[in-house]
């Protein structure tokens, strides 16, 4: 079972190209519109499961992700991170708007249409929030308590995690990996699934290539 974990104020579309590539099959989606403190968000992420799985996580959901395996170490049995935040060097609002801002131009079109949808419906006021949510939580405290298999996978363009915290965040984790994916930005995974699933097909729990 392979679980994946959106960003803040986005649902499960924009998980669609990584989601074909991995077949589709045995991939729990949840959805998070509710803004609560990370904690909360990975109590109720492992409400949702009754065995082990493999998480595949963006931006605010490596923080989830994380929580949920610190609180259940059961239920995990590997993390794929994409683009994880908050960049342990800077919890300003401000410059997080700038960067998200500055991601843009390296995201296809498609995708900022995604995400523009989907914050209207999330809702300003409620984006704001959960970003408040993320920004006072502590992601590279607990990445060196996760000893599990674990790959950290940022876009070579990517401004939210940049190439220095990517390499901090992967060092953290005792058994992390960094993979850096050429071209792409935060959402990786949507610009490029296909080398997002070769890269998270060497974790356990992620199926292996269709044919």
């Amino acid at each position: 079972m392979v679980v994946l974990v959106h960003g803040l104020g986005v649902g499960q579309r924009y998980f669609d190209p990584l989601a074909r590539e991995l077949g589709g099959a045995g991939l729990v989606r949840p959805e998070f519109r509710e803004p609560a403190p990370i904690a909360e968000l990975g109590s109720r992420l492992g409400e949702l499961l009754d065995a082990p799985a493999a998480f595949v996580a963006n931006s605010m959901g490596c923080q989830i992700a994380t929580a949920l395996a610190l609180q259940r170490p059961e239920l995990v049995s590997s993390l794929a991170l994409i683009g994880p935040t908050v960049d342990s060097r800077t919890h300003s609002l401000v410059r997080h708007v700038f960067r998200l801002g500055a991601d843009a131009w390296f995201e296809p079109l498609r995708l900022t249409a995604i995400v523009l949808s989907d914050y209207a419906t999330f809702g300003p006021l409620a984006v704001l929030r959960q970003a408040r949510h993320a920004l006072d939580d502590r992601i590279e405290k607990r990445l060196p308590l996760l000893d599990i298999p674990a790959l950290v996978i940022r876009g070579a363009h990517d401004p939210l995690c940049p190439a220095d915290w990517g390499r901090e965040a992967a060092a953290l984790l005792p058994q992390g990996r960094l993979v850096t994916i050429a071209g792409g930005g935060h959402a990786v995974h949507f610009s490029h699934p296909r080398e997002v699933a070769g890269a998270i097909r060497a974790l356990p729990g992620i199926p292996a290539a269709r044919g």
